[in-house]
Parts: structure tokens; sequence; C-alpha cells
């Protein structure tokens, strides 16, 4: 039996996936057309609705807009900068358009603010918003020990506090051959997994973690850029509520993950969901001119199980649909902790 994680600020669920770009409306529309994700609610992220804004710890006046669509248990949001000081604004100038941060509810703000404060993280941006009786808070904080960004929030009630606009503002279905009901995971490219594992338990109290060595003969028939290919990699998976967690080091040979780190560093990579007709969602993806970067088959060889990680620029972001013909994925883990 386990351990209970000496973490004091405990995430349970993780409730929210951001996207930093350019062009909210633009990104919004493509993902309704490629992967039948929305219709998406649009807000203007600014005062009145948005207030006691501070930035790197000093008042900030700042806008943005966002728009914000449910993917199963985890909700997708998009965000734009538009005028003054933000996280946002400062990732896209370093980093381009592309996965950003994390969002959890907590129930006790102040602990939570000063347990992370107290272990060293610094708040990036915060605020409030909505109906101020109702104290509905926000704060970002960088923890470089878990190789991301984490906004805890407070939610005094279930309301926003605004009417959104949609996008698409339609009643007809999307149009998309492809879609995405459920986001299943989410991954971050790492260097040491152990030890990236261990944060999480400590500062999050995510975990346990299952690990394995993801490489012959587990995995098979790889692929990378099309071209068959020998690759090791180590990952480790840790359920979060409705979605699952993926930490993944590279080991030896080419892959996305090792690119990823030569470009970018450490960081979030990947969203991945499951489909029923693997075939067809490989051709459709293909025939939308999107390129493959990295496939292969695992597990016992009957169940046919299968991944291809796909880059959608359309969508900024990096997308890997998955097919299980099982439950299992074949091999025994070991766990961290």
């Amino acid at each position: 039996m386990s351990k209970e994680s000496p973490a004091k600020v405990k995430c349970e669920r993780i409730n929210q996936i951001a996207i930093a770009v350019y062009d909210l409306e633009l990104v919004a529309q493509n993902f309704w057309n490629i992967l039948g994700i929305g219709p998406w609610e649009v807000y203007n992220w600014e005062e009145t609705l948005v207030y006691n804004r501070m930035y790197g710890g000093k008042p900030a006046w700042s806008r943005e807009k966002i728009a914000l669509a449910q993917v199963g248990d985890v909700q997708l949001e998009l965000v734009q900068p538009v005028d003054g000081p933000s996280l946002y604004r400062d990732w896209l100038e370093e980093h381009g358009e592309g996965l950003h941060h994390f969002n959890f509810f907590v129930d006790d703000w102040d602990s939570t603010v000063d347990n992370l404060a107290n272990e060293g993280f610094l708040s990036l941006q915060s605020g409030m918003f909505g109906q101020h009786e109702m104290k509905n808070a926000y704060n970002y904080f960088n923890i470089p020990p878990l190789r991301a960004i984490w906004e805890p929030v407070y939610m005094g009630g279930e309301e926003i506090g605004a009417k959104p606009t949609l996008i698409p503002d339609t009643d007809k279905e999307s149009p998309a051959k492809v879609k995405c009901k459920r986001i299943n995971q989410i991954a971050i490219v790492v260097n040491d997994l152990e030890m990236v594992a261990r944060n999480y338990w400590n500062i999050l109290g995510i975990g346990p973690w299952e690990v394995y060595n993801w490489e012959e003969p587990l995995v098979y028939n790889r692929r990378y850029h099309g071209k068959p290919a020998w690759v090791r990699e180590k990952i480790a998976l840790a359920q979060v509520g409705g979605v699952q967690l993926e930490l993944v080091q590279p080991v030896d040979g080419p892959s996305v993950y090792r690119d990823w780190l030569e470009e970018h560093g450490e960081g979030l990579h990947h969203m991945n969901f499951f489909v029923d007709d693997w075939d067809g969602t490989v051709e459709h993806l293909t025939n939308w001119g999107f390129s493959s970067i990295q496939s292969g088959l695992f597990g016992q060889r009957d169940l046919k199980n299968a991944y291809n990680y796909f880059d959608i620029p359309p969508l900024r972001t990096i997308w890997e649909p998955v097919y299980k013909g099982g439950e299992e994925i074949g091999a025994k883990p070991t766990m961290i902790p």
C-alpha cells in the first residue's frame, strides 16, 4: 500500500489545458472544422469582468480574449493577448503559439497560494473575475521542477460572470471527419523522468506513476517521419481526474521527443485521443495535408494497438490519435514512488 503524498497542495483533477495563440477566432474555427471541437464560448477577458490584475507581482492593466470548449472531462482554452503585459504575450514572444498551461480547482485559495510561494515558486500573473462577492480567483505559477506552468483557480460560483459569443454560431454539426470527443492524455517531454515524476508526487500529489520502457518488443513497427526507425523511450503515466498525464524521456534513436527537447526544451508536448476507425482517421488527417511525424504499434500483436503523431499547424499543437484493441498496455510497470 503506497504512502500518501507529502504535498500540501494537491491537484486531484486537471480542469483545463490552454493554448496561447495570435488569432483566437481562426484557431477556434480550425478546431471545429478539423477535430469537431466546439462550439467555443468566447469572452473579452478585461475590466470589469477581470479585476485586481497582477503581473510579476505588480498591479497591471491587460486585456485578452479567451475561448473555452469542453472536450470530455477537460476544458480546452485558447488565449490571445490583446493589450498590456501578460505571461501569454511573453510566451508567444519566447516560444511561439502552442500549449501553455494547466489549471485545477482549489477550495482553500489563500493556503494554496501561500504553500506554493513558500516552496519558492513565483506567481507570474494573477487576478479575480466575475461577481465580486464570489471572489473567483486565479494565479499562474511557474513550477520548474514540474516542467510546466500550473494555474490554481478558486470558483465561488459556477458562472464566469459574462455572456459569451460563440464560434461557430450555428446549430449545425461540425463538418470534421475526425472527431475528438474526449482528450485522453496530455504529455510532457523531460530529460529525467524519475526526477520529474517524484517532483509531481511531492509538489502537487500527482501519482503514483506507472513507468514503462517504451521499446521493442512492447513497441514495434516504429516509424519516424514515414521511415522505419529503431527508438527507445521511457514513459510514466498518472491519472489526474478524467485525464492522463504522461512524462516521456527519449533514450536512444531519433524521435519527436528528442527533436522537441533540442528545439524547445522540456515542457508540454502533445495531446492524445482515442479513435475507433484507425485507418480512416489516419487517411482523413493525411488528406488534410497533415504529416505523420511518428507512429507505431504496441502491446499484444493480435490487439493491433496503434498510435500516430500528427503535427497540425492550424491547431497550433501536436495531436496523437490512438487505437486500443484492449485495456492493457501489454507490460508490467514499475512504480514511482
